[in-house]
């Protein structure tokens, strides 16, 4: 059935698998990806994965820590963007691609936080997503 929660939890989901986009994997062919800001952006960035997964888990579960593990993800996937910037400056990434693909998450995270720190919004995600 299709819920609200149901859908936050996919959206929640989704957001996270976003992260990927940070990754070497997914910069250009012609872009260098070795070294250690690659390495650190990768691994801040499956971090961030992992923890939105866990938290979509925790939706689907109601466990009431969801919430604090969502802003946690989403603190650690705005730390990756610090060396995913850099290296792919460093590394020949077209200026627009990556700082489209920074822009884009650092909106992704606003949009997460206001939902869940803003007291209104908060309240509404509570009653709706968690059923309370």
């Amino acid at each position: 059935m299709w819920t609200i929660r149901t859908m936050g939890a996919i959206a929640l989901l989704l957001a996270g698998s976003t992260w990927l986009w940070t990754t070497p994997a997914f910069a250009g062919q012609k872009v260098a990806t070795g070294g250690a800001l690659w390495w650190l952006a990768g691994l801040l960035s499956l971090v961030t994965i992992v923890g939105f997964c866990v938290a979509t888990v925790a939706v689907f579960a109601r466990q009431p820590w969801w919430e604090a593990m969502t802003l946690a993800s989403a603190a650690v996937g705005l730390i990756a963007l610090v060396p995913y910037g850099i290296a792919a400056a460093r590394g020949g990434e077209s200026t627009g691609a990556w700082v489209w693909n920074a822009v884009v998450h650092v909106l992704i995270l606003a949009g997460i936080a206001a939902l869940l720190l803003v007291p209104v919004l908060e309240r509404w995600v509570d009653h709706h997503v968690m059923g309370r």
